[in-house]
């Protein structure tokens, strides 16, 4: 074996032995670096989406706690209309009753079943009370047919 290593000056070996993996090492541990960096930006980033969403669900808690603890809130025609149109409902019929127990709606819609649905988890959603009466619905041609009527109860003195 013919090995002239040793005999080549000094400052080449310190550059082959020392200089060298010390280079290689060096950047080696950058890219580690970087790719911890960039793990740590990734957790960051789902931390702060997660504390988002807690923070909604927080404040969804406590409306609904406000809202048990005061008196319910009542729908108005208002915004059962806006919900009957952004579900794709048709109303059909809209009466307007009122007698000693209390008021009544009576509603009839016609309308997909999934929507309908949407239609009642919207105002469960936003904390509405809405007191079903008489609730029926039947299949027409490609629709359903959704009658049902809303209790506001009058407030006694």
């Amino acid at each position: 074996m013919n090995n002239d290593f040793l005999e080549r000056p000094i400052w080449q070996q310190y550059l082959i032995c020392i200089l060298l993996p010390s280079t290689l090492f060096f950047i080696g541990y950058q890219f580690f670096i970087k790719d911890l960096k960039l793990q740590i930006d990734q957790q960051m980033t789902l931390y702060k989406e997660k504390r988002i969403e807690t923070e909604s669900l927080q404040a969804r808690i406590e409306r609904y706690q406000a809202a048990q603890n005061s008196s319910l809130t009542l729908i108005t025609e208002h915004e059962l209309a806006k919900a009957i149109e952004r579900n794709h409902l048709s109303l059909t019929l809209f009466k307007h009753d009122q007698n000693d127990s209390g008021i009544y709606w009576d509603v009839e819609l016609y309308g997909q079943f999934a929507d309908f649905m949407q239609f009642i988890s919207d105002f469960n959603d936003d904390f509405y009370y809405l007191n079903f009466q008489n609730l029926s619905i039947s299949k027409q041609d490609g629709y359903l047919q959704i009658r049902f009527s809303l209790l506001f109860k009058e407030d006694s003195p």
